[in-house]
């Protein structure tokens, strides 16, 4: 197995790179919702032959979509009229309904970690999460699991 090392914050993390053995462990998001039960995952975009999550992204000065990868860390992603600006804080929100999704906790980066829904009825016991800085460490998918060790601990 392979691990990536990345800084984060004020420590040094490892992260695992994702292979096809996660995917086939499970570790697909294959539901994922706003807090109005609009569907995020769309086939505008796959991912191993997964349907990606579409999001809508707002800035200061801009409006665009990101589609990420529906593997739980793999941060493979791309951005559909948006120019990426590592460091950015953005909104990010329903493609649908355009309401911001919610805010799950505080990043250590000092952005949002906000939650995404696992199921329709908008549950944060069924949610995973993801940074609202363009390239930060948790800027990819966070478990559910990985939320709830993050909220008692501040780092993975």
């Amino acid at each position: 197995m392979r691990f990536a090392w990345l800084k984060g914050g004020h420590q040094t993390q490892q992260r695992e790179v994702i292979n096809q053995e996660d995917i086939a462990k499970n570790q697909v998001i294959r539901e994922c919702y706003c807090h109005n039960g609009h569907d995020v995952l769309t086939d505008q975009i796959s991912f191993n032959g997964h349907p990606g999550l579409t999001l809508k992204l707002r800035s200061q000065t801009q409006e665009g979509l990101l589609s990420i990868s529906p593997v739980i860390g793999d941060r493979e992603r791309k951005f559909l009229d948006f120019e990426r600006r590592p460091g950015e804080v953005v909104e990010i929100c329903c493609p649908t309904c355009s309401e911001p999704f919610p805010v799950y906790n505080q990043c250590d980066c000092g952005a949002h970690l906000v939650a995404l829904f696992t199921s329709p009825n908008a549950s944060f016991s069924q949610c995973v999460g993801i940074c609202q800085r363009i390239g930060c460490l948790h800027s990819e998918l966070i478990s559910e699991r990985n939320l709830r060790l993050y909220s008692r601990t501040y780092y993975f």
